[in-house]
């Protein structure tokens, strides 16, 4: 089953358009932070990620989040196993930092579910 969630950005308000196939396009608004926190809920260990972040593209699997504080404050970071052929495939996503760069992600499911999120601002 395969599942489409675009996320649209403007200002402070985000609307979010959810459509799983067969069934009817419902609307939800949420702040930034808030779309932030539909990413830290969805995402899973050994998902696969595709994220664009200010000029920065990354496709790999999920092998670790990571929810704790750094500095008193709370954190959110993704290591991902990037699907390329490089030095170090391996890299470290903190998305708290990313957050106001966030362009787009689609979470690919193990159980072949997919979300996609575009941010528009």
């Amino acid at each position: 089953m395969a599942f489409f969630i675009e996320i649209f950005i403007r200002g402070r308000l985000t609307i979010i358009n959810y459509l799983n196939v067969g069934d009817s396009m419902e609307s939800f608004k949420m702040s930034v932070d808030e779309a932030v926190d539909f990413l830290k809920e969805n995402l899973e260990v050994h998902d696969t990620l595709e994220i664009s972040y200010n000029r920065i593209f990354a496709e790999g699997e999920v092998l670790n989040i990571d929810f704790s504080k750094y500095f008193d404050e709370p954190g959110f970071k993704i290591l991902v196993s990037l699907d390329a052929d490089s030095i170090n495939p391996t890299i470290e996503i903190d998305v708290y930092e990313i957050k106001d760069d966030l362009i787009e992600y689609t979470i690919y499911h193990k159980n072949g579910e997919e979300i996609y999120v575009s941010i528009v601002d």
